[in-house]
C-alpha cells in the first residue's frame, strides 16, 4: 500500500511551461524529467457499488505497462489529498480484483460479484509532463502537468492541471513549490480529483450538487485543536467546492456559497486565534478580513437577485414594472462585470490564502509551548458562545429599534450564527435548534430589510415613472418587516441558551 499526499491545482487559462521550469530550477534540487501519455479507464458497477463505498478502481496504460489501482476512502484537506492506494501490475486492460489484498474490501462487498459486474464508466486520456525534484535534505517532490480530456460515451471535459505529490521528506516543500506556481498563472485549488470529475460527467453533472451549510461535526471529548481542525477543514471544503461549482455552472447561488464559506473560515480563525495563540493564525485572520472586503459587493448582488426572483416575495408586485425589472437585470450584470468573480477565484491572492490555511492544518504551529490547545472544546465553546450572544442580546433589544438599527446589527448576528455552526454540535441539538430558530428568522428578516433598502436606493437614483408609488410600497413593507422582527425577538428572548 502507498499513501498519496498531494495538492491538485487547476489551471483555468493554461500555463507557460518555460515559466514553470524556471520555478523548478529555483530549488536547489536535482530534477528528473519525463514525458508520456496516460490512458486510464475507471470502473464501477451499473449500480455504483464502488462509489457508494468511496472506492475508486482504475486501470492505467502507459509506456511503462499496465497497472490496476484501487483507492479507498481518504481525506481531502483544503486541496491536499490523502488516500490509501493499492497498485498491482497486470497484463490486460481488464481489472482482476482477486490480485488485490483481500482485506481492503468492505465486508459488505463480494469481490467475485464485483468482478462479474464491473464496467467501464469513463476514461481519461492525457499527456503528462513529470518533474521529480530531489533535494539534498532527502525530500522528494514530484510535479506533474497533465493536459488532455475526460470522456464518457457521450460527454467530454478538459484536463489542464498540476499535481504536486510529496514522495518523502518535508511537506513544507510541497507548499513552497505550490506558492511559487501561483505567481506565474491563474490557479484554483481543487478538492475534486480527475476521477471525481469523471464520475460527475458520467452522471451528467457539471459539478457536485450544492450543499446547505451544516454544523461542524464534534465529539464531546474533542480538544480545541481537534475542533479547530474539523472546523477549518469544513470551511475550506465548503468554500472550494462552491468555487468549483461556480466555475463550471455559472450560477449566482454558487457565488453566495463562496462568500458563506469564506465567512465561515474567517469566523473559525477568529474564534480559535486566542486559544491556539500562533502568529500564523493572527496573520491569517487579517488576510481573511481583507479577502472578505473584496467580496463586499455580494450583498448587493444578493438583494438584486432576490428582487428579480420570479418566486420571491416581491415578484407579484414588481413584475408589473417591466422597466424596473430590466433596470435590475442591468444592475446585476453590471455588478458581476465590475466585481469579476472569476478573477477573484483564480487570483494568486486567493490561492495563496487557501494554501496557507491548508499548510496550517498540517504543520500545527500552535503546538509549540501551548497547552490550551488540549482544552476540552465544550469549555471554550461555552465561553465564546456566551460572549458573542451577550453582545447580540445587548444590541437587539427594545421597541425603539428601527430598520436602520437592525441593518447595523446584522453583521453581529451573522457572526453569532456562524460561531454556532462552528461549535454548536458540542451541545444538545434539540436545545440548540430551539434557541437558534427564532434568531435565524430575525437574521433573514434583516436580509429582507437590506433588500428593500437596495430597492429604495436604486429607485431614488433612477428616472423611472411611478417610482413614488413603489417607494411608498417598499416603505410599508419595511415597516411590516420591522414589526415581524420585533415579534420574533420577543420569542427569541424566551428561549434558554443551549450552552
Amino acid at each position: 500500500m502507498e499513501k498519496e499526499i498531494e495538492l491538485k491545482i487547476l489551471l483555468p487559462e493554461g500555463i507557460n511551461e518555460a515559466s514553470l521550469l524556471s520555478v523548478l530550477k529555483g530549488f536547489a534540487a536535482n530534477i528528473e524529467t519525463s514525458e508520456f501519455t496516460l490512458f486510464n479507464q475507471y470502473f464501477d458497477t451499473p449500480e455504483w457499488a464502488l462509489s457508494a463505498h468511496n472506492i475508486g478502481l482504475r486501470v492505467r496504460s502507459s509506456e511503462k505497462g499496465i497497472e490496476q489501482t484501487v483507492k479507498t476512502a481518504g481525506r481531502t484537506v483544503g486541496g491536499l489529498h490523502q488516500r490509501p492506494e493499492y497498485n498491482v501490475a497486470i497484463d490486460s486492460l481488464d481489472p482482476d480484483l482477486e490480485l488485490f489484498p483481500a482485506d481492503i474490501w468492505p465486508e459488505s462487498l463480494s469481490v467475485s460479484e464485483l468482478q462479474e459486474n464491473i464496467v467501464q464508466i469513463f476514461h481519461t486520456d492525457f499527456r503528462r509532463l513529470a518533474h521529480l525534484l530531489r533535494l539534498s535534505d532527502g525530500t522528494d517532490v514530484e510535479l506533474v502537468f497533465d493536459k488532455g480530456d475526460i470522456s464518457t460515451a457521450d460527454n467530454q471535459t478538459e484536463i489542464c492541471e498540476l499535481e504536486l505529490e510529496l514522495k518523502r521528506g518535508d511537506i513544507a516543500v510541497l507548499f513552497e513549490l505550490a506558492e511559487k506556481i501561483t505567481s506565474i498563472a491563474p490557479t484554483q485549488l481543487c478538492n475534486i480529483s480527475k476521477a471525481g470529475r469523471g464520475f460527475l460527467l458520467a452522471r451528467k453533472a457539471l459539478a457536485p450538487a450544492s450543499e446547505s451549510l451544516g454544523y461542524v461535526s464534534l465529539e464531546r471529548g474533542d480538544t480545541c485543536e481537534q475542533a479547530f481542525v474539523k472546523a477549518l477543514e469544513y470551511g475550506l471544503s465548503f468554500w472550494q467546492k462552491a468555487e468549483y461549482r461556480y466555475r463550471h455552472r455559472r450560477k449566482i447561488a454558487d457565488l453566495f456559497d463562496i462568500h458563506i464559506g469564506l465567512k465561515l473560515t474567517a469566523a473559525c480563525v477568529n474564534l480559535y486565534s486566542d486559544v491556539l495563540n500562533a502568529e500564523e493564525l493572527l496573520d491569517l485572520r487579517n488576510a481573511l478580513k481583507l479577502r472578505l472586503r473584496k467580496w463586499a459587493w455580494i450583498e448587493q448582488l444578493r438583494s438584486i437577485k432576490s428582487l428579480r426572483s420570479k418566486r420571491g416575495m416581491y415578484s407579484k408586485r414588481l413584475v408589473q414594472h417591466a422597466a424596473l425589472i430590466s433596470y435590475l437585470r442591468g444592475l446585476q450584470d453590471g455588478t458581476l462585470n465590475l466585481s469579476r468573480p472569476d478573477f477573484l477565484i483564480t487570483h494568486s491572492d486567493n490561492t495563496l490564502l487557501q494554501l496557507r490555511l491548508s499548510k496550517l492544518l498540517i504543520t500545527k504551529p500552535w503546538r509549540q509551548n501551548n497547552q490550551r490547545s488540549k482544552q476540552n472544546i465544550r469549555e471554550l465553546a461555552s465561553d465564546k458562545l456566551a460572549e458573542i450572544w451577550q453582545r447580540v442580546f445587548e444590541s437587539i433589544n427594545g421597541d425603539s429599534l428601527t430598520s436602520q438599527s437592525y441593518l447595523q446589527f446584522e453583521p453581529l448576528l451573522d457572526e453569532a450564527l456562524l460561531v454556532d455552526r462552528l461549535v454548536g454540535d458540542a451541545f444538545s441539538s434539540s436545545k440548540r435548534e430551539a434557541f437558534c430558530a427564532p434568531w435565524q428568522d430575525i437574521y433573514e428578516g434583516m436580509q429582507e430589510l437590506r433588500t428593500l433598502n437596495v430597492l429604495q436606493n436604486k429607485l431614488q437614483d433612477s428616472d423611472m415613472e411611478n417610482k413614488t408609488e413603489l417607494l411608498q410600497w417598499s416603505e410599508l413593507k419595511k415597516s411590516t418587516l420591522v414589526s415581524v422582527i420585533k415579534q420574533s425577538t420577543l420569542v427569541a428572548w424566551e428561549v434558554e441558551p443551549y450552552w
